[in-house]
Parts: C-alpha cells; structure tokens; sequence
C-alpha cells in the first residue's frame, strides 16, 4: 500500500527516535526506511503498531483515497462490534460500495473478512457464511496477521455454539499458538483472542487455563496501557480463581465491578451481583 512515509519520519526525527529504535519490537530498521523513503508498507498490522508508537492515526499516513476511506469504515465496524452491535456492523459493510478486493493489501482484505465473518455470526447467528469468511481470512492472513488469528480463533466460536467442543478446541489452541509464535509485538486486538478461549476453557471447566489465558490479556493491557475488555478479562480471572481455589469463601468481582461501572457494562454487572450471590462456599 501507498503511504505517506514523509509524515512518519518528521515525526519520529520529531520525537527524537532513530528508525532503528521506532522498529524495535515491530519490524526491521529497513521495513521503517522503505515506509520512509520509499512510501510504501506491505502489512497493515506493522503499519498500524508504527502509528500507534509516534501517536498518529493509521489514516493519516496513508496515501490511496479508497483504502483511507475502508480503513476508516472497518475501524467504525470495529467499534460497533465491541460494543455487541454487530447487525449495525453488518449493515455498514454490505452498504459500502468499495471493493476490498481491487487492493494490493492483503491485510486488509483479512481484516474485511474477518469483520464479515464476526457479524454475520454474532449478528445474525450465521454459521455458513461466518464459516466461509473466517476460512478465507486465515488463508490470505500471515504469520503476524492478529486478524487472520482471530479469524482461527472465531472458527472455536462457530463450534463452540454448535456444541462440537472437541473441533472448537482445535481452534482455540490453534489461535493462542498462533499468537505465541508472532514475530511483531502483540496487537491490543489479542486481547479477544485471550478472552474468548479462557471463557471456553471455563466451559469445559479447565479452570487452570481459563485464569491463566485472561491474566494474558490483562497483561497484555497492561503493556499498551490500556483497558480494552478489562472488565471481561477482570471478571474471568476472578471467577477462575475461585472455581480452582477450594481455599477461597468467594470470588473476589472488586476489580471486575469496578471496570464494568466504568465501562457501563451493566449486562456484566448482573452477572456478577447474580454469582456473588450464588457462589460461596
């Protein structure tokens, strides 16, 4: 994709940072040069994790019209979707008229199908399409493509809700492997991945690995300094806790409540005034 490399480098000159030190954890000191003077960047995923380092938004840097406006349109998918409001999500894509598929960007084509996929089946509970859509996203994505793994990690949700728990624990392990084995820091959007397989081991009642994969991700919050899905995570590693420590009275929800009244996530917070109330020993 085409970028606009002049404006990475006066900013990093600006924060006085050597591209050596802007790559650090990221990508090479010649994938930062050729972003700078060459203006070009061949995954979204780098490109991002480089913005976010010198506080710029991926938008302004990038330089092809039609893959601003996508990016935008799928940051505002994105948002919806944390938010559970995967219908409207749904409707945005399928209104845009941009074709994901005239782009040299692979990434994000992954990431158009990753959105496709998340909301036709948490919106619309379609497995068949959701199927197709996380399929093709894992086969075009990379090795450091977090969306192409969520993608994986989605297909465990597929089978989770078909009840098929051995084929939906494939692919949670196979999404958190994935993860573990990236060459780039660990994009925030991780977090998901964390979230979803420690509420599936709860389910199989693996409560070891449950409170293991959610204090993952809240470390990983931690890193970027961050409280994205905080109070799901706060609330896993709590009720975990307690589920695999016969020495506790009660779950300790403090945290949890606390990041769910900040969050308004009042769905949460009847679930933890229903547990404190069920749970004790």
């Amino acid at each position: 994709m085409r970028i606009k490399g002049a404006i990475i480098r006066t900013t990093r000159k600006q924060k006085r940072l050597s591209q050596v030190t802007l790559a650090a954890g990221i990508c090479t000191q010649g994938t930062v040069s050729n972003i700078e003077n060459k203006n070009v960047c061949d995954s979204l995923e780098i490109l991002d994790a480089i913005c976010k380092r010198l506080n710029l938004s991926l938008e302004s840097v990038l330089d092809d019209n039609d893959e601003k406006k996508l990016t935008s349109l799928l940051n505002h998918v994105e948002e919806l979707c944390n938010t559970f409001r995967h219908k409207e999500a749904h409707s945005l894509l399928k209104e845009t008229s941009i074709n994901v598929a005239d782009f040299q960007n692979k990434e994000l084509e992954v990431r158009w199908f990753y959105f496709m996929g998340i909301t036709n089946l948490l919106g619309y509970n379609n497995t068949t399409d959701s199927l197709f859509y996380f399929y093709r996203a894992d086969e075009l994505g990379d090795s450091n493509s977090v969306y192409a793994i969520l993608s994986v990690n989605s297909l465990g949700i597929v089978y989770e809700m078909a009840n098929e728990l051995d084929k939906a624990q494939v692919y949670y392990e196979k999404s958190i492997d994935m993860l573990q084995k990236m060459t780039i820091k660990m994009p925030i959007e991780a977090t998901k991945i964390f979230f979803n397989t420690a509420k599936f081991y709860s389910l199989i009642k693996e409560y070891d690995t449950a409170f293991d994969l959610a204090t993952q991700g809240m470390t990983l919050n931690r890193s970027y300094q961050s409280l994205y899905m905080l109070d799901l995570l706060a609330y896993e590693v709590a009720f975990n806790d307690y589920m695999r420590s016969t020495h506790l009275a009660a779950p300790d929800f403090s945290s949890a409540k606390s990041f769910a009244s900040f969050n308004d996530n009042q769905s949460l917070l009847d679930v933890i005034e229903n547990d404190e109330k069920n749970l004790s020993r």
